[in-house]
């Protein structure tokens, strides 16, 4: 619950921060007031409100700001997602046998810091080692949201949707001006130099102001780190090309490499469906790897169901086939678990391991092809940019070289009409063209009608050849030069 929220580092826009201090705000008045939000009716406890499972696929809704708490009856009075609420709904899905595929359908502007870092990898954990994990936006899938969003292993929008704005903010308030008007005076005592130095009560000193943003940029670099490693670029590229707060809308966000496409949802889900009913649906991909269902067992799924949390190591080694109950059970008592298909278990664990070694091979390969495939992506971004410069140099030139055209052909009719020869038409010569063509009148007008430097010439032959120059010609002479 928040009843506070100074200080705090804020990955989401300037909208979605202000919606949640007015949620805020909304909260600490019906409190003061003792009135309470009572729990929604809910039609099966042990399905999470953030899933649904339509035809094997689980569809898991991150909607509104995202907050690090678990009152999901709060959360949902207020239309808040808490990432809480977001790991039970991974954890459901990721254990539960009709699940073949999950899709995260976000419609968010971002969210607090604290609990993003270990649902994005939980995330990611899923669809590495359990089920394949899509992500889609109809609309904003910002901040705190795209760092939720990148974690799966793909990522769509729709032409109208809003992506990106990798960033982080911070608040501070200060309220050392209201106390001195209300006549209350607070003293502030520290043992350690930077001990609280952005305070509430004290006028934000630089060390207070350099503290805040030491935590901004710290928590900066690792959104990028994340981003960079979810889609496959290096940090540099992350940093300059896809982050630095940057909102993309549409297209604009595929070709920065924010997401792998701009698709409806309906094709997004049509996509999914295709997968599952290929001739391969008996298994799960990723990536080149393949586990299949039958590794899934119905008890360890019972076992992890029940559970509201869900480590690394539970996920792992339910993808890997363990049996989490039989193997909780056996810690309890203290002897080693005992299955009447121990053999069997063994000829598959045999087979298993074949299996992890084609895998490693495979995976190396894959491993190769990735990193020239990333290459190769960054050098067309690069590419598109730099066509795109030249395309804009292009059409400035465009624009430039028609009117030029036009005053060279008038200057080069006007010295070969005074060198007393007919105008050309030259409307359909190339730029080229005209340029030479202005180049060979210009040297004959220069030999004919010298300009400058010319030799002294006796005044009365002077006088007595502008006698003998037609007056009309004369004046046509004069106004070319």
């Amino acid at each position: 619950m928040f009843l506070s929220f100074e200080d705090k580092l804020w990955m989401g826009t300037e909208a979605s921060l202000h919606t949640m201090l007015g949620v805020i705000e909304a909260q600490t008045k019906m409190l003061a007031s003792g009135q309470v939000v009572l729990p929604a009716a809910k039609s099966d406890e042990s399905v999470p409100r953030l899933v649904e499972v339509h035809e094997g696929v689980a569809h898991i809704t991150i909607a509104g700001p995202l907050v690090n708490n678990d009152d999901e009856d709060w959360n949902e009075y207020f239309g808040l997602t808490g990432y809480p609420e977001i790991r039970e709904a991974m954890v459901y899905a990721a254990t539960n046998p009709d699940v073949k595929h999950i899709f995260l359908n976000v419609e968010s502007g971002g969210g607090q810091v604290s609990g993003v870092s270990d649902t994005g990898k939980l995330i990611r954990m899923v669809h590495d080692k359990v089920k394949p994990v899509t992500a889609f936006t109809d609309g904003a899938m910002y901040s705190a949201a795209y760092w939720l969003g990148s974690a799966a292993g793909e990522v769509y929008a729709s032409k109208a949707a809003g992506v990106g704005s990798i960033g982080v903010i911070a608040t501070h308030m200060e309220r050392s001006e209201m106390y001195k008007e209300y006549g209350i005076g607070v003293t502030v005592v520290r043992a350690g130099k930077y001990k609280a130095l952005a305070n509430g009560v004290e006028k934000l000193s630089e060390e207070g102001k350099a503290q805040i943003q030491a935590g901004v940029d710290a928590a900066y670099k690792i959104f990028v780190d994340h981003v960079a490693e979810m889609r496959g670029k290096s940090y540099e590229f992350t940093d300059s090309v896809m982050a630095q707060g940057r909102e993309f809308f549409g297209q604009a966000a595929a070709d920065a490499g924010l997401v792998d496409g701009i698709k409806s949802i309906d094709e997004v889900l049509s996509d999914i469906e295709a997968k599952l009913i290929a001739p391969s649906k008996n298994f799960m991909y990723d990536s080149g790897k393949r586990v299949e269902n039958s590794h899934v067992n119905n008890q360890g799924d019972a076992e992890m169901a029940g559970k509201t949390t869900l480590t690394e190591q539970d996920i792992a080694a339910l993808a890997a086939g363990a049996n989490l109950e039989a193997g909780a059970q056996a810690e309890k008592t203290g002897e080693p678990e005992v299955s009447a298909d121990a053999q069997t278990e063994k000829t598959q664990a045999t087979g298993q391991q074949e299996a992890a070694k084609e895998d490693a091979n495979t995976g190396a390969t894959t491993k190769l092809l990735a990193e020239q495939l990333k290459a190769v992506q960054e050098d067309l971004f690069n590419a598109r940019l730099a066509h795109s410069k030249l395309e804009d140099k292009h059409n400035e030139l465009l624009a430039v070289v028609g009117p030029l055209k036009d005053i060279a052909v008038a200057a080069t009719n006007n010295m070969r009409i005074a060198l007393k020869a007919s105008a050309l038409d030259m409307a359909s010569a190339s730029p080229a063209q005209v340029v030479a063509d202005y180049l060979a009148t210009k040297d004959n007008f220069a030999k004919q009608f010298p300009v400058g430097g010319v030799a002294a010439v006796d005044a009365a032959q002077t006088s007595e050849k502008k006698s003998d120059i037609d007056p009309f010609y004369r004046d046509r002479v004069a106004a070319v030069r």
